[in-house]
């Protein structure tokens, strides 16, 4: 598909539709007339409910979620147990009637963040690279301008909430489109996090590379204004408009549960939340039959509607009349029809009628979805949440069982014969006075010799400590949480070797988690870098922060890289506080060493007031060249021993004088 033109099209918030020029005014506005053939509202309504029915489809995934996420969130006594009367009740209800209290230990808690955690530490890096080896060059260029891209879409904090989500539910979904940035007053890559709550697809997905996907897209709650804005191209598609959300708008009042999940939960597919209106944007594949013509005379390779076959017909005939009049060859074109397989896009209202349609404008010819489902076996998804929650119901059973046990057992309690009571004195006085510091107590023995005496008892001893104990070990066990990779200082015996290895063996149990979200990684920042490459079309610089970047690779060129195909990979980042601190021991080492000059080890240093120094040598260098001196310039580039030993101690470094 040709490369399209920026002013060819209608940006919406995440994504980008072709549109006219706008310079023909309507009354009756374009989708007004889209709505008028009976046929395409027929076919927006038939698609609006296979949509819906795959949404409802999702209910049980949903469902489990929901009860994944609230047992994270620490809401662990809500699930419905029948009572002694039959009724179904919360587990908190039950409990809080028998006079007990609904304790819970939240160790899901624990394990999410130490995942995210994990995460966050050694976060995903792509790095991309070219198909053939003599445009290698490139390669550096692009990985900038990937990057450069991630970052004003801050995808630090958005990859770091869609791991969440992944170990939470299993299911992720991204969006990667292109739009006009006001505050930046530019057209920019775009990358966005879609709640899998609004996401529906063919649900008889099996690949895990998502190649059988044929249909995917979101239920969108926005305001009316914007919706007129995004597709409205008269003032007839304005009122359009307006008529069709009149009576699917909702309420005006505000949901007062905000900061809450109501919303989300609540969920439903033809009702929109309070004060929006609701938008579908539906993506699928289509077929047709199409002619495909390869014309030697601009080399070319285009394809037509197969309506264009008698046109086509006509210019090769023409071609040929006028070949013959001028006495030489027509210039040859071939033709081929093939049925074609491509994807379709679709904005609908609740009512299944069509705000806007078309072919997929983008030249990886696909949405711009990037959806990941895990662990997808058989076609089933499941979070690592699912995988404790067990432990957890039982942990919170011992801890509640144990409480009720210390609470119902005797302490201090004190045993007084009946007879020993003074008939001056009441039972209660004679607890008061026992209690008293320094009290006494007067009483006339009894018969048998008995005294009063305190009553004290331990825990029953049932088992209950060692079974929560081996509970919360087999959380670890199950997770890989183990004291090691939470950071916890091992025994004083322990070599570090044999530590680290703890650490690492620990991972082991969340690798197929990690490197099936980095796959994910990769698939989206391929569509990024496709974007990227479409609709650039201007030499900019990328603003990339860094010493490792050559000055040619902080600008984009798209003259460059035409007809260059690339690919993105994603690596462990090595951006971490160990690595750096391994470089910057090896760059002392071969600066002790006279391996290096002072320039070459500043440059790629991160140790504190490195760039100030290397600033101030540079200064000097140029202060020595204009003099002509060739014995200071080369001292210049050193680096003095009283440097390398102030670096070693941030704060204490002198910049030498001129």
């Amino acid at each position: 598909m040709a490369k399209k033109k920026l002013d060819s099209y209608l940006y919406s918030a995440t994504y980008l539709v072709p549109h006219d020029s706008g310079k023909k005014k309507s009354t009756k506005g374009v989708i007004s007339k889209l709505n008028d053939d009976e046929d395409k509202v027929t076919e927006g309504v038939a698609l609006l409910e296979r949509c819906s029915e795959y949404w409802s489809s999702l209910q049980e995934f949903r469902e489990r979620r929901e009860r994944s996420r609230k047992y994270e969130r620490g809401d662990q006594w809500f699930e419905k147990i029948q009572n002694d009367a039959g009724e179904w009740v919360s587990e908190e209800s039950l409990i809080l009637s028998e006079n007990r209290l609904a304790l819970k230990q939240n160790v899901i808690r624990k394990l999410m963040k130490n995942l995210v955690g994990q995460y966050r530490t050694n976060p995903a890096k792509s790095v991309v690279n070219t198909r053939n080896r003599e445009d290698a060059s490139l390669s550096e260029m692009m990985t900038n301008a990937l990057q450069a891209a991630k970052d004003l879409n801050a995808t630090v904090e958005l990859d770091a909430q869609q791991f969440h989500e992944h170990a939470l539910s299993g299911m992720i979904c991204g969006k990667v489109g292109f739009k006009p940035w006001k505050e930046l007053d530019r057209n920019e890559a775009t990358i966005d996090n879609i709640n899998v709550n609004r996401i529906f697809y063919n649900t008889d997905v099996m690949d895990i590379r998502m190649k059988d996907l044929d249909m995917i897209g979101e239920i969108i709650d926005t305001t009316l204004d914007n919706i007129i804005s995004l597709f409205a191209r008269s003032e007839g598609d304005a009122e359009w408009i307006r008529e069709e959300y009149r009576q699917h708008r909702g309420a005006n009042s505000v949901n007062q549960s905000a900061g809450t999940s109501e919303i989300v939960d609540s969920l439903d597919f033809y009702n929109c939340q309070e004060t929006k209106v609701r938008l579908y944007e539906v993506w699928y594949v289509r077929s047709e039959w199409r002619i495909w013509v390869h014309d030697f005379a601009d080399g070319t390779y285009k394809f037509y509607p197969e309506e264009d076959e008698e046109a086509l017909n006509q210019m090769m005939a023409s071609r040929m009349i006028q070949a013959a009049e001028n006495g030489v060859e027509p210039i040859p074109m071939e033709v081929e029809k093939k049925y074609e397989q491509f994807w379709y896009v679709k904005y609908l209202t609740p009512t299944g009628r069509i705000l806007f349609e078309g072919e997929t404008p983008y030249l990886h010819q696909s949405h711009p979805y990037v959806l990941n489902l895990y662990p997808l076996l058989d076609g089933e998804v499941w979070g690592i949440v699912e995988d404790v929650i067990d432990q957890q119901r039982y942990i919170n059973r011992l801890i509640s069982l144990l409480d009720y046990i210390m609470g119902t057992q005797a302490k201090g309690l004190l045993m007084i014969p009946e007879g020993a009571i003074p008939e001056d004195s009441s039972p209660e006085e004679f607890a008061d006075q026992h209690t008293k510091i320094g009290g006494v107590i007067v009483y006339n023995p009894t018969r048998s010799g008995e005294i009063p005496k305190i009553i004290s008892s331990n825990s029953s001893n049932i088992g209950a400590s060692e079974i929560l104990g081996v509970q919360m070990q087999l959380i670890n066990e199950l997770t890989g949480i183990n004291q090691a990779i939470q950071g916890q200082p091992g025994s004083s015996d322990t070599p570090a070797s044999k530590y680290a290895m703890e650490t690492q063996n620990s991972s082991m149990n969340n690798r197929d988690l990690v490197d099936n979200f980095f796959s994910w990684i990769q698939r989206r920042d391929d569509k990024i870098l496709q974007t990227i490459m479409q609709f650039y079309d201007e030499k900019i610089y990328l603003g990339v922060s860094g010493k490792s970047y050559s000055d040619e690779a902080k600008y984009f060129d798209p003259e460059a890289i035409k007809d260059v195909k690339f690919k993105t990979n994603v690596t462990q980042s090595q951006d971490t506080p160990v690595y750096r601190q391994m470089i910057d021991d090896t760059l002392m080492k071969l600066a002790e060493m006279g391996i290096i000059d002072g320039k070459i080890f500043l440059e790629n240093s991160s140790l504190p007031g490195a760039d100030k120094i290397l600033d101030a040598l540079g200064k000097r260098q140029e202060e020595v060249q204009e003099r002509g001196g060739e014995e200071g310039m080369d001292q210049g580039t050193q680096l003095p021993q009283g440097i390398i030993e102030g670096l070693k101690q941030p704060g204490k470094v002198d910049i030498p004088n001129n």
